[in-house]
């Protein structure tokens, strides 16, 4: 039997990237991490457009904000994530394994980060049968 190439299904690349793990975390990689340290992003509001597909990551000074995420930076300089398992239930995302999606982020912006997600990303759709009620006669 031949040998297979086995591909890695993680980025280990420079390359900025932002992934829904299946915890429900939102995670960035050492890229992404270490530009959004720089620029001492603490705590951030997620935003959906539904009728695009998009996401957008506004940072907040506020850290009473109810709708603000702290964003945890590892202690080993590697990725930053934080707790966004509402949010990826709320707009319907996949978690039965690791998605991740590459980001750009610019830090001068009201968005420091906006993304299309995916299709991919999506749970699918199951089509919804209306249930057949049948009407019966009393009396």
């Amino acid at each position: 039997m031949p040998y297979e190439v086995f591909t890695r299904k993680t980025r280990r690349s420079g390359t900025p990237t932002l992934s829904f793990s299946k915890l429900g975390q939102i995670t960035f990689n050492q890229s992404s991490a270490s530009i959004l340290q720089k620029e001492t992003i603490e705590h951030v509001l997620l935003l959906w457009d539904s009728s695009a597909g998009k996401m957008a990551i506004k940072s907040t000074s506020n850290k009473k904000d109810p709708r603000a995420y702290r964003i945890r930076y590892s202690s080993k300089g590697n990725g930053a994530s934080f707790s966004a398992k509402t949010f990826a239930d709320y707009i319907g995302v996949d978690l039965s394994e690791r998605k991740s999606t590459p980001i750009d982020i610019t830090p001068n912006s009201e968005y420091i980060i906006e993304v299309k997600i995916p299709e991919e990303f999506f749970r699918r759709r199951q089509q919804q049968h209306p249930k057949l009620v049948e009407k019966v006669k009393t009396g």
